[in-house]
């Protein structure tokens, strides 16, 4: 076996290169890729990538074809490359039985304990040590030999018990169909004796592999299947991967394996707590302040019964090839995963393919690959507790140190049943991605909680850009779930609080999002109810000002918006609610067709949205929500009238759908809204208690007309109490007279609270006849655009003593509360 740490020292050297960053903007690395043939002891990377497709690609693309076009190229190149390390394991085949690896019954599982008994597990032990070093031994002489392919073989209902593997170059591990290797439920064996008996190169002087945790690197358990700096490796065959982890009764620790850790429970101390959360915030801490990785040690914990204990409790990935270039996991079945399944870090010319993914434990993502280029994923099913596919690159300070993104990556022809996302990209972005190609790919489960969804906050930060997603087919996703989800500031408060916790100061590294399309994708065609999601698309950003108090914002920092966003030629069939949005600035809808939504949008803080050609016919999606928002186009759409009375093209048809929206104002009856009725000062304080949520009211009545049980009682009472509506004098309120455009002008700048205002009413030919009272009143809402007059022949008049009407109103309240 290996004795020498001289390659385990230079692997560390990725945690002790680059300038120590606390979440500033960007970093610059000397990468492998930038520099001429073969790698040296100092560079982050071991390998090369290919012309064309590195780091420093800054590729953009005209238009939709021309992304495509690359997509192909990325494709051709690992297709290529597949080739050629098919030629090489082609070379020589040998069993893991010629090396001494021993099939045996699975052994059973006690009633009740969801455990083997004890004698089982040491067994079991026994037996994983003794092929753990046969597997190797076998890995090892292949590879030594030029290359060539490792066979576990199908025994009859028998099992390989094993721990941790580890690849060499050259070598494919070969599962055949109706083998199965079981991972070993002892977790000492993952670090400590064994690992350093057996792959002396591969880790530290405690038995522990350089690998990550939640994107953060650190010297830990082995993952199940492991490789450092190795070139042309793969993983097939049609036989299963059981990692044997588990989480029991799902309420006693001692029933689980490896998930006890996630699972909170109450200590001795009185403390409820999950035992990952003291080590997980240590660790995120040491990425945080750049700690050297080989100081970052975890492992076998010395206290299983934890009670504030840091050292340990962080479990392993299952399959992580670890800065390798050429790499192939194809066939396989993967099962019972501690962590997430298939997570290629650092590497490049990557291809996963046919793979079954069947594991629902906590934080199960199918295939997360992190800092990774060149990678087609396509042909496999993910059927998992997490993430079914979320592209990473590094979290926080620890990615800024590393700094590599993840980028040229093609998603084909995959099935995506249970996870949180569908097609994901983050939480861990903090180096960015981009070049993203999804296409053809299917969602068939209502357990699914998100189609498509990208995720980071202030704190991660990265860029996300050029994301293509073309013909997917969404069947179904959970009711109380979105479609599409991009939130910018996800799960900030535990990340904010984790930072207090550390003890840590932090700039505001904001994310972008931009360059995005998804065309061709149809969700919930068949129309089955409860199908399409809670929202057809959820568009979080968000203003600088929410996060001022939190951490050290750099002057000049702008909002955080959604931009570049486009969705073409796609259909969304069943979401309760069709938008739900806030802080976009850029979203193009072209031939959208939103359908069966029941909910009024949320859409705030928008602008700069574009929808041509698309139907919204048989939705509560209404064309005023659009209107108001700033620079924003409306082109060929269809929308659904909510009133016979009014119709599309009719100058107050906008304001109309926004106030009914927003339930500001309701209709007469009989399907019509009445644009022509006159308003009375009932009706109009009415619309302004409505837009201040119907606040509860208290004291003696204001007004001798206004009986407690009048249906306006509460909104008079809000409005006098309030300085909005006085009354007519002698104790009155009149509350059935018609209200005049600068009585409502008059009202709504008191709801403004009567801000100052300068200028003059000169330019319209009745500003004599505005009375007195109400100079300043008119002066504010022709200026806020409020009022911009009647056109009366050649003129424009304020009219201001004209009654108002039902229309009128609409137009002067959206205008004043959007």
């Amino acid at each position: 076996m290996k004795s020498s740490n001289t390659r385990f020292f230079r692997r560390t050297l990725s945690g002790l290169m680059a300038v120590s960053m606390l979440c500033c903007a960007s970093v610059t690395t000397a990468f492998a890729a930038d520099t001429t043939d073969g790698a040296t002891e100092d560079a982050l990377l071991t390998y090369t990538v290919a012309e064309g497709f590195d780091f420093d690609d800054t590729t953009t693309f005209a238009d939709s074809s021309a992304a495509w076009e690359y997509a192909g190229k990325i494709t051709d190149h690992v297709e290529s490359a597949v080739d050629d390390m098919k030629e090489i394991f082609a070379k020589r085949t040998v069993s893991v039985v010629e090396y001494g690896a021993e099939a045996h019954e699975v052994f059973a599982i006690v009633e009740g304990t969801y455990k083997k008994s004890d004698a089982d597990a040491a067994a079991e032990a026994e037996l994983a040590k003794k092929n753990t070093k046969a597997i190797y031994a076998a890995i090892q002489d292949v590879s030594q030999s030029g290359g060539g392919t490792v066979v576990v073989p199908a025994a009859d209902g028998k099992v390989f018990y094993t721990s941790a593997i580890h690849l060499e170059d050259n070598v494919n591990l070969c599962i055949e169909k109706d083998a199965v290797l079981k991972f070993t439920t002892d977790t000492s064996l993952y670090q400590g004796d064994l690992m350093k008996e057996v792959y002396g190169d591969d880790v530290d002087e405690k038995g522990l592999t350089l690998t990550r945790f939640e994107s953060v690197e650190l010297m830990n358990y082995s993952p199940f299947i492991y490789a450092y700096g190795k070139k042309n490796i793969a993983i097939t065959g049609e036989g299963t991967l059981d990692g044997q982890a588990s989480v029991g009764d799902g309420v006693h620790p001692e029933t689980m394996t490896w998930h006890q850790w996630k699972n909170s429970r109450t200590y001795a101390n009185g403390i409820k707590i999950e035992a990952q959360n003291a080590p997980r915030t240590k660790l995120f801490g040491q990425g945080q302040t750049d700690v050297p990785v080989a100081e970052r040690q975890y492992g076998e914990s010395t206290s299983e019964d934890w009670s504030g204990a840091d050292d340990g409790f962080l479990r392993p990935n299952f399959v992580q090839p670890y800065n390798c270039q050429n790499v192939l996991i194809e066939g396989v079945t993967i099962c019972n995963s501690p962590m997430w399944e298939i997570n290629p870090v650092l590497c490049d010319t990557v291809m996963v393919q046919g793979v079954n993914v069947n594991s629902h434990l906590h934080n199960n993502d199918g295939c997360d690959p992190e800092c990774t280029s060149n990678m087609v994923i396509r042909n496999n099913q993910f059927d998992v507790g997490d993430d079914c596919m979320a592209i990473k690159s590094g979290r926080n300070g620890d990615g800024l140190r590393i700094g590599r993104p993840s980028h040229n990556i093609v998603l084909e022809n995959n099935t995506f049943v249970d996870g949180h996302g569908g097609v994901t990209i983050g939480s861990e972005i903090t180096a960015g991605v981009k070049n993203i190609f999804s296409r053809n790919n299917e969602m068939n489960s209502d357990e699914l909680q998100a189609a498509f969804r990208f995720k980071t906050n202030y704190i991660r930060g990265g860029v996300i850009e050029n994301i293509y997603y073309k013909d997917d087919t969404v069947k179904m996703v959970e009711p109380a779930r979105p479609v599409v989800l991009v939130d910018l500031n996800y799960d900030v408060a535990k990340e904010v609080q984790m930072m207090e916790a550390m003890n840590v100061s932090y700039n505001a590294y904001i994310p972008a999002f931009k360059h995005v399309l998804i065309e061709g994708v149809n969700v919930n065609e068949a129309g089955e109810a409860d199908k399409g999601g809670k929202y057809a698309l959820q568009l979080n950003g968000f203003s600088i000002d929410t996060i001022a108090d939190s951490c050290t914002v750099p002057e000049g920092t702008q909002d955080c918006y959604i931009s570049d966003f486009t969705i073409k030629d796609s259909s969304f069939n069943g979401s309760a609610q069709a938008f739900n949005m806030n802080y976009v600035d850029g979203l193009t809808l072209d031939n959208v067709r939103i359908t069966g939504s029941t909910t009024p949008d949320s859409i705030q803080n928008c602008k700069n949205l574009t929808l041509t050609n698309c139907d919204f016919t048989g939705s509560a999606v209404r064309r005023g929500n659009f209107t108001v928002l700033e620079n924003s186009t409306i082109t060929n759409c269809q929308f659904d009238r909510t009133f016979t009375d009014v119709s599309a093209d009719a100058w107050y048809a906008d304001a109309v759908d926004y106030v009914s929206d927003k339930s500001l104002m309701n209709g007469i009856g009989g399907g019509k809204f009445g644009p022509a009725v006159a308003m009375s000062r009932a009706m109009v304080v009415q619309t302004l208690y409505a837009k201040a949520g119907y606040p509860e009211v208290s004291g003696e009545p204001a007004f001798t007309d206004v009986p407690e049980t009048a249906w306006y009682y509460n909104a008079v009472q809000w409005a006098n109490a309030n300085g909005v509506a006085s009354g007519t004098g002698n104790g009155k309120f009149s509350p059935d007279a018609t209200c005049t455009r600068e009585e409502y002008a008059q009202f709504l700048y008191s709801d403004a609270e009567k801000p100052a205002v300068t200028g003059s009413l000169d330019s319209y030919p009745d500003a004599a006849s505005v009375s007195g009272w109400a100079v300043s009143a008119i002066t504010w809402a022709t200026q806020n655009g409020i009022i911009t007059g009647k056109q009366a022949g050649s003129n424009i008049l304020l009219a201001p003593r004209d009654t108002i009407t039902r229309a009128e109103t609409a137009v002067m309240l959206m205008q004043y509360v959007a």
